[in-house]
């Protein structure tokens, strides 16, 4: 990181050290200036200590800030999204057509076709490939309850009610034990791989998509959140069975693959309930064309991830 770089993080923290107002202003600059040579220049250092500092910012505990954090990191969303490739509008889809065009572009990107997922579903795994890949598993999974809460307060009521559901589900419904996080410690537990709640990603490309994700559903176009959310859950499924049967592979037993084995059927319903709500919300064709930016968006993001995570487990060998 250099001087330079440094210097805007510091103004940064800075302000969330005191909180006065002119502190907060010049930090708002600074994350400005730094996302703008993060994206605008392509300066990987930049870029590198630009998701970082965003992940904090999105992952601090401190109620205290949390208004401040807020605003703050909109100057970075800001110039992130300006420099998302844009799709042109076209003349507006009927429900049924705009899921099916979604629905193939979610296919045409399909992160199981990905050499790291060919490696673990189809290859020969090791133990430790398995730990690198579980923790990062980790990291996209255990805050997704706060993406679908941010992304319920962009909703009206009757359309909140159904990522409510959802969330119900997420937090494991009548009995909290059951939360999907705590599922999925479980399996972590077992086999020994970090599952702290304040675990922090340390590969830019996964503060990048995680970041992302975090953007798009505080975004006040439900078009971004909901893009998201539809990804995610409609390639569940398929993932978490492929994890399903590597773990049966691995000899891990039942009740710590309990995770995988919920996710392999709850989520059609998830994804069902969220094409439902594109249907209904996204219906003008600049919103089309914003839903599917994001889709292509958050998806690139995830393949430089998965290109990350499969350095990390190729360089242990």
């Amino acid at each position: 990181m250099t001087a330079a770089i440094e210097a805007l993080v510091d103004v940064v923290r800075a302000a969330l050290r005191d909180r006065a107002p002119h502190l907060a202003a010049a930090a708002a600059t600074a994350l400005h200036d730094l996302a703008a040579r993060a994206f605008v220049d392509a300066d990987g250092a930049a870029a590198a200590a630009y998701h970082g500092l965003v992940w904090d910012l999105h992952a601090d505990p401190d109620h205290r800030t949390y208004p401040l954090r807020l605003w703050l990191v909109q100057a970075g969303y800001a110039v992130e999204e300006a420099c998302v490739p844009p799709v042109p509008p076209e003349p507006a889809l009927g429900p049924d057509d705009l899921l099916a065009r979604l629905a193939a572009e979610q296919q045409q990107r399909d992160g199981l076709a990905h050499p790291l997922s060919q490696h673990m579903f189809h290859g020969d795994p090791t133990a430790a490939d398995l730990a690198i890949y579980l923790r990062h598993h980790w990291h996209r999974s255990r805050l997704f309850y706060r993406e679908l809460t941010e992304l319920a307060l962009t909703c009206p009521l009757r359309h909140a009610s159904v990522l409510h559901r959802n969330l119900h589900d997420e937090t494991g419904g009548e009995d909290s034990e059951r939360a999907h996080p705590f599922l999925l410690q479980r399996l972590l537990r077992h086999l020994g791989v970090p599952h702290g709640f304040h675990d922090r990603p340390e590969l830019p490309e996964a503060q990048a998509y995680l970041n992302n994700r975090i953007r798009c559903a505080r975004h006040p176009s439900r078009a971004w959140g909901l893009a998201v959310l539809y990804s995610l859950e409609a390639g569940t499924p398929a993932t978490h069975g492929n994890i399903y049967a590597l773990l049966q592979r691995f000899g891990v037993p039942d009740h710590a693959r309990e995770f995988h084995r919920v996710h392999m059927t709850a989520d059609v319903e998830h994804a069902r309930e969220t094409a439902g709500l594109i249907g209904e919300l996204v219906t003008s064709s600049e919103d089309q064309a914003t839903l599917l930016a994001s889709l292509r968006y958050h998806r690139a993001l995830g393949r430089r991830y998965f290109d990350a995570i499969w350095r990390e487990i190729q360089a242990t060998r």
